[in-house]
């Protein structure tokens, strides 16, 4: 990992660049912040063919496309889950949030 000493200013940082983070990058970007975001994983090269696995055939997975298997379930899928009473993200009459 290297260390950049750097003074540019932001208006934002984003924090992961997962789904949510890639989201809130692109919407603040569009509203014409200047966006950093903070990565901890590893450096993603989308010109390297062998970190491209969303781009293949499920025949040239390791599991044919099944997933990968996960210590307390067969594969990485989600199945199940649970409803809860009421809606807990609502607000109150007059309000926006």
């Amino acid at each position: 990992m290297q260390i950049k000493e750097n003074s540019t200013l932001y208006d934002a940082i984003v924090v992961g660049s997962g789904a949510g983070g890639g989201m809130a990058t692109k919407v603040l970007a569009d509203a014409g912040l200047k966006v950093a975001v903070v990565e901890a994983g590893p450096f993603f090269d989308p010109a390297d063919p062998d970190q491209k696995t969303q781009l293949r055939w499920p025949y040239e997975s390791p599991r044919r496309g099944a997933g990968t298997v996960r210590p307390f379930g067969d594969f990485d899928a989600a199945y199940g889950g649970w409803e809860i009473e009421g809606e807990p993200y609502t607000h109150k009459d007059g309000t926006k949030f």
